[in-house]
């Protein structure tokens, strides 16, 4: 039995938590059941990987160049609070679970979810089959969190409850998404599985009652004179940047600028930040056009031989090349929301505070542009995405009180509407059943 438990530990370290590793040997699965050359089946797999790794390094560097000023700006107006952001989150749970004891059993919520996801794939109408290996990883590790501080039970009930939950949740919301996708990218024969699936969803959904998205296409936006600049991606990204960070760095002071900077000059640093931006927007791009070509040319393998229709749900900066200007419109949107309603919660002097993280305003605002830009159009990326900033914090605010965590919570749309309401059903039926349900904390 130990035995067994040790290949399964380097299985989930090793493999399932590295989506690099887990997508490339999909990907060289599906050429194998495709009967392509030994040489292509090892050249996809290797591109895959090393595609992955791009997008990887480019989305690090992406939240790990932010992360600082969004710090600074609230202790520059005194605010502290839960940071909602993936990667406060995990900390956050892991702690949590390290102070429980439950550290290790992660891992079996995975199994058992992926397990879950696998089987509604192969015996219902459901297709998506979520592959986004470190969100997996992070989403398996708050629900078991939030599953045992509420319920108190062993690990048994805990992993099974938290298991089924997190495996439903992958094969509902990836699945939702597979009309969608095509319709973003032509058919490229992915989805995507992240943390805001129900409101891209939404968006595709009521997009249209917006406008129409081919006149109003956020990619075919006709600018007057000089701003035709704006029409080059790149160009557009940088300069809109710029203006969003020199905001940000003159609200913080110059003092406080002045001292991130060191040696530069505030204005040079504050520049190359914004033009930095561009930079690993282009590194994901790279390393999404890596992938996804093999991915989609691969998994038609599986989905033949294996899994019956299967649709492969993999990360969401994946659609991002099909749409950037829109991605860069959400982005912006989600921002205004999230800033809108923190000011709310500091006016009515809310006893939790929350505050915006990176993860969830670019990369929720980001894909949320997209769905709603190809359904909607521009005024169906400003609805949508504003709404989803003010969801995102005013979710949170309600959810972060039961969690049993401290300082971090993922603060993603999904994490701030329907995991909610499951975990304070969870807290009714714990109740019920006379669990040791504890009381919420502020």
């Amino acid at each position: 039995m130990q035995f067994l438990l040790d290949i399964w530990n380097v299985i989930f370290s090793q493999v399932i938590t590295k989506p690099q590793l887990l997508l490339a040997i999909i990907v060289m699965l599906g050429y194998a059941l495709l009967k392509r050359p030994f040489t292509n089946i090892l050249a996809g797999g290797i591109k895959t990987a090393v595609g992955i790794m791009i997008l990887q390094l480019g989305a690090g560097q992406l939240v790990g160049n932010f992360r600082p000023i969004l710090l600074a700006l609230s202790d520059r107006f005194g605010v502290s609070g839960t940071i909602l952001d993936p990667y406060a989150g995990f900390p956050a749970a892991n702690a949590s679970l390290e102070a429980m004891n439950a550290s290790a059993w992660v891992g079996y919520t995975i199994l058992i979810a992926l397990g879950i996801n696998i089987l509604l794939v192969a015996l219902t109408k459901m297709k998506g089959l979520f592959l986004t290996g470190h969100i997996m990883f992070i989403q398996s590790a708050l629900v078991t969190a939030v599953v045992a501080y509420n319920l108190g039970l062993p690990l048994l009930p805990t992993v099974l409850i938290s298991g089924v939950l997190v495996g439903l949740y992958w094969a509902i919301g990836s699945h939702l998404l597979i009309k969608p996708t095509d319709t973003v990218t032509n058919g490229a024969g992915f989805t995507i599985g992240h943390q805001q699936m129900f409101m891209d969803w939404a968006a595709s959904k009521w997009g249209g009652k917006f406008g129409d998205p081919k006149e109003n296409d956020a990619e075919n936006l006709e600018l007057p004179g000089w701003l035709s600049i704006l029409q080059d991606n790149i160009v557009a990204m940088a300069i809109i940047m710029f203006f969003f960070v020199l905001i940000i760095m003159l609200a913080l002071g110059l003092p406080t600028v002045k001292e991130m900077a060191g040696a530069d000059n505030w204005f040079v640093y504050t520049m190359l930040t914004g033009f930095s931006f561009a930079v690993y927007v282009t590194v994901i791009l790279t390393g999404v056009r890596l992938f996804v070509a093999e991915l989609a040319n691969s998994f038609k393998g599986i989905s033949d031989k294996l899994l019956k229709d299967a649709v492969v749900a993999v990360d969401c900066p994946a659609i991002m090349g099909y749409s950037p200007n829109a991605w860069m419109l959400g982005f912006i949107f989600t921002t205004i929301g999230h800033l809108v309603a923190i000011g709310i919660l500091i006016a009515l002097r809310s006893p939790v505070v929350v505050l915006a993280g990176f993860v969830p305003l670019f990369f929720d605002g980001g894909p949320i542009g997209v769905y709603a830009n190809k359904h909607g159009g521009t005024k169906a990326v400003a609805f949508f995405c504003t709404l989803a900033g003010l969801i995102q914090v005013f979710g949170s605010a309600l959810v972060v009180p039961i969690t049993g965590m401290a300082g971090g919570w993922m603060g993603n749309f999904d994490w701030a509407t329907f995991w909610p309401a499951v975990f304070y059903l969870l807290r009714l039926v714990g109740s019920a059943l006379g669990l040791p349900v504890p009381p919420p904390t502020v």
